[in-house]
C-alpha cells in the first residue's frame, strides 16, 4: 500500500519512511441473521448450492452447529456458526435465525476479502446486523522515525515512556544473559471496546514453523522482504539480512457502534459527527491505513516520562508521521441498553424457535401476537418515550417493520407521526 504523505516531512528523517504500507485485516466476524425464506442456512444448505462444506461433529457454547466453507482447492474461507442453544443465558439478545460468520485468517490476507464476505452475505439474504470483531493490523521493521520496535519496548518497559489511554499492559519477553528481550506489550483487557498489540511477528510465526505462508508473500509484496523463500532482504547499503518484522494489531470488539468524526472549524468549536461501525469502514487498503491511522492516534500514543510531572504535560514520543490535516475518528460505543427481564427474554427467544418449528397458521398467529405484546414491554423499557404519540409511533413502526416495510425505522416512524398529528390515524 502506499505510503501517504502528512504534510511537510523533515528530510535528515525521509530515509526511515519505507515506501510501501503493510496493513491488512487479521480478523474479520460479523454478526447476522438468516433470512427467514432461506431457513436454515445450515451445512446442508450450502452443498445444495454447490459449496465444499466440512462440519464440525461438535459446536460452541453458543451455537449447536459450526462448520467451513471451502475453496476449490479444499481450503477453509468462511466458518459459519449457527443455532443458538436456546435457554442459553450467554445468549441474550440471540433469535432463532442468528449466525455469526468468521472470514478464516488465510481468507482475510486476499486482496478484496471485505467485499468478498459482503457478497456472500448478500447471495445467501443474511441480514447484517454489526460487526463482532474485526482485528487491523500493520506490520514493520522501523518506525517512521526510525525508532526500532525492541529498543521502544525496552525503553517503554523500564518507564522511559508512559502511554496515553489504556494503561493496564500485559508484557511477554525473553530472559537473555545480557538484556531482557520484550516481545509483546499488550494494552487493554478481553472486555475492552479496543485492544491494542506490539509483538514481534517474525518470532510468532518461525514459532509455528512459518505455516502460515500467505503473511510472508504479503510481507515480500510490500517490500518488507526481498526474498520470501528465504525471508530475506537487503539494506540501504546492499547488505543481506534477516529481518525482524514486528506488527501493531488493534482489535475491535462487538461494542464499537460507530466513529466518531471531529473536523477542526478553523479555530471554532469542532463539528462533531457519527459514522457507522460497518464493512464499508474497511473495504480497501486505503481505508485501512486511515482507520490504522485513527486507532493509533488514540491507543497508541505515547510520552516521554518526566519525573513529577503530569502525563498530558509531557512531551510527545513521535513514532508515526500521520496525516494531520484531515479530520479525527475515533471509536464509539453501543448505547446502554436498560436492564432487562430476564423472563421475558427467555420467553422471547422460546415463542421464536417455536414458531419457526411449527407450520399451523393458528399457533404462529398465537405466537405473534405475544412477540408483539413482550415488543411493546421492552420498547417502553429500553427507550420512555414523551408522550402517547410517541408510544403510538413506535408501536406502528414496529408493526410495519414485522410485515416487511423495507424503509428505515426513521421514515417509518416520521410519516406515522405526521398522520397521527393530523388525527388520520389512531
Amino acid at each position: 500500500m502506499n505510503w501517504q504523505e502528512s504534510g511537510k516531512v523533515d528530510e535528515s528523517l525521509s530515509r526511515f519512511i519505507p515506501n510501501l504500507r503493510c496493513v491488512n485485516i487479521d480478523w474479520l466476524e460479523v454478526y447476522v441473521e438468516e433470512s427467514k425464506s432461506r431457513f436454515p442456512c445450515n451445512a446442508d444448505y450450502f452443498r445444495e448450492a454447490g459449496y465444499i462444506v466440512k462440519e464440525r461433529d461438535y459446536g460452541t457454547r453458543q451455537y449447536a452447529e459450526m462448520f467451513m466453507i471451502l475453496d476449490e482447492h479444499d481450503v477453509p474461507i468462511i466458518e459459519v456458526r449457527r443455532n443458538p442453544k436456546a435457554g442459553d443465558s450467554s445468549f441474550s439478545g440471540l433469535n432463532p435465525l442468528s449466525s455469526h460468520i468468521r472470514l478464516t485468517n488465510y481468507a482475510c490476507y486476499q486482496e478484496g476479502c471485505v467485499q468478498m464476505l459482503r457478497d456472500f452475505l448478500l447471495k445467501h439474504d443474511y441480514t447484517f446486523k454489526r460487526i463482532f470483531r474485526i482485528d487491523i493490523c500493520y506490520d514493520f521493521e522501523k518506525f517512521d522515525t526510525g525508532d526500532l520496535p525492541a529498543r521502544f519496548a525496552r525503553r517503554y518497559v523500564t518507564k522511559k515512556y508512559t502511554k496515553i489511554n489504556q494503561c493496564r499492559v500485559a508484557a511477554y519477553g525473553a530472559d537473555n544473559w545480557s538484556s531482557f528481550d520484550w516481545e509483546t506489550l499488550s494494552w487493554g483487557s478481553k472486555s475492552s471496546m479496543v485492544s491494542t498489540k506490539l509483538y514481534n511477528k517474525t518470532k510468532e510465526l518461525a514459532s509455528h514453523g512459518w505455516d502460515k505462508t500467505y503473511i510472508v508473500w504479503d510481507w515480500f509484496t510490500c517490500g518488507l522482504l526481498t526474498d520470501p523463500v528465504n525471508r530475506l532482504n537487503v539494506d540501504a547499503d546492499g547488505h543481506i539480512y534477516q529481518p525482524d518484522i514486528w506488527r501493531i494489531e488493534f482489535s475491535l470488539k462487538s461494542s464499537v457502534d460507530n466513529w466518531i468524526v471531529i473536523e477542526n472549524q478553523s479555530g471554532k468549536r469542532p463539528r462533531k459527527t457519527a459514522v457507522r461501525h460497518t464493512l464499508s469502514m474497511f473495504d480497501s487498503r486505503d481505508k485501512l491505513w486511515q482507520r490504522f491511522e485513527d486507532l493509533a492516534q488514540h491507543y497508541f500514543r505515547f510520552k516521554i516520562y518526566q519525573k513529577n510531572v503530569r502525563k498530558d504535560r509531557c512531551p510527545d514520543k513521535q513514532l508515526f508521521y500521520f496525516n494531520v490535516n484531515r479530520p479525527i475518528w475515533k471509536a464509539g460505543p453501543l448505547p446502554q441498553p436498560a436492564k432487562q427481564n430476564r423472563d421475558d427474554d427467555i420467553l422471547w427467544k422460546r415463542l421464536q424457535m417455536y414458531a419457526l418449528k411449527h407450520s399451523d397458521p393458528k399457533l404462529r398467529e398465537a405466537c405473534e401476537i405475544v412477540l408483539h405484546a413482550l415488543k411493546d414491554e421492552e420498547t417502553r423499557r429500553i427507550a420512555p418515550l414523551r408522550n402517547m404519540m410517541e408510544r403510538t409511533a413506535l408501536q406502528k413502526t414496529i408493526a410495519q417493520k414485522i410485515a416487511g416495510d423495507e424503509r428505515s425505522a426513521v421514515e417509518i416512524m416520521a410519516e406515522i407521526m405526521k398522520l397521527l398529528e393530523k388525527d388520520m390515524i389512531w
